[in-house]
């Protein structure tokens, strides 16, 4: 049997049973696909089901470290095969999982980049168009993710609460309050930018001529919210802006207004996983350097 026959059963059982995310599977296709390629060049024609072994993952693992890639790259891919693997074991298709005896590199803690809040007030109080302020206020105030932007409808926007729907990751929904100062943005965005569309229409759309020479439009894939953000970053003098910069942003902030209360940050960014959410307990930069300066201080 191919192991992409037995890799297509896998991804329906994704789709069916588990209601994987197209984004979701997306990735493991990729994963795989990056694995098969390996494969064909090391058995030199078809990949099978039993050339899906331990030692042949181990080579993928050293090629992969090779190829000079980043430790959490190497961790998706070879968790994306462990996934396939334990999936087969169950369904009796394999004898064991191939990768239970890989040793898998260790996750490397890393801060994220954010930018500090008087940076996101400048970039939302400076007099660029009204698109990009409301994806800003709705990233930094709301914690959206560039997906979660793009997937809004004009119905989902309640001047009076902020979202009443966000669709996020894994298919689940969540309403998500806003501070006045981005209902203010959003509402004049809408007001003026979206005026006369239906509650089922996209918030955000990018224009495009037809061939006919008449102006259409279609729903904003994420994609171009990054393109938006990192344009918007060069402008202001920050070339490392990216979109879920502004979302880390949010979360650092919100644990600080709130004294530390993690279930708030939590609830906010609609984590699944509290420990998804411990990133934002360290000390920024530049809240420790504050905090060292005191030895600068004469002692009393």
């Amino acid at each position: 049997m191919r192991l992409s026959a037995l890799f297509e059963e896998f991804c329906q059982y994704l789709r069916v049973e588990k209601e994987a995310a197209p984004r979701s599977i997306e990735t493991y296709r990729w994963c795989f696909g990056d694995f098969e390629s390996f494969a064909m060049q090391d058995v030199g024609g078809t990949v099978l089901v039993t050339h899906f072994t331990t030692d042949r993952c181990r080579d993928y693992l050293y090629a992969l470290s090779a190829r000079g890639l980043q430790t959490n790259s190497i961790r998706v891919r070879l968790a994306a095969l462990g996934s396939l693997g334990k999936w087969a074991v169950r369904r009796e298709k394999l004898d064991k999982n191939p990768l239970d005896l890989i040793t898998r590199p260790r996750r490397k803690a890393r801060l994220p980049r954010v930018p500090r809040w008087e940076t996101v007030q400048r970039l939302l109080a400076e007099p660029f168009n009204l698109r990009e302020r409301a994806i800003v206020a709705l990233m930094a105030c709301g914690g959206l993710r560039r997906s979660e932007v793009v997937a809004l409808d004009v119905g989902d926007y309640a001047p009076e609460f902020g979202l009443r729907r966000v669709r996020g990751k894994g298919g689940h929904e969540a309403a998500v309050p806003l501070p006045e100062m981005a209902k203010v943005i959003v509402s004049e965005y809408l007001a003026k930018e979206r005026v006369g569309r239906g509650s089922q229409d996209p918030m955000f759309v990018v224009r495009y001529r037809s061939r006919g020479g008449d102006w259409q439009e279609r729903r904003m894939a994420d994609h171009r919210v990054w393109k938006i953000i990192k344009a918007l970053g060069r402008r202001a003098g920050l070339p490392e802006l990216h979109p879920h910069a502004f979302r880390h942003g949010c979360g650092v902030e919100l644990h600080r207004r709130t004294g530390g209360n993690l279930r708030i940050v939590q609830e906010h960014l609609r984590h699944a996983d509290i420990q998804t959410t411990t990133v934002y307990t360290r000390v920024t930069q530049h809240e420790l350097q504050q905090v060292v300066s005191v030895f600068d201080k004469p002692g009393s």
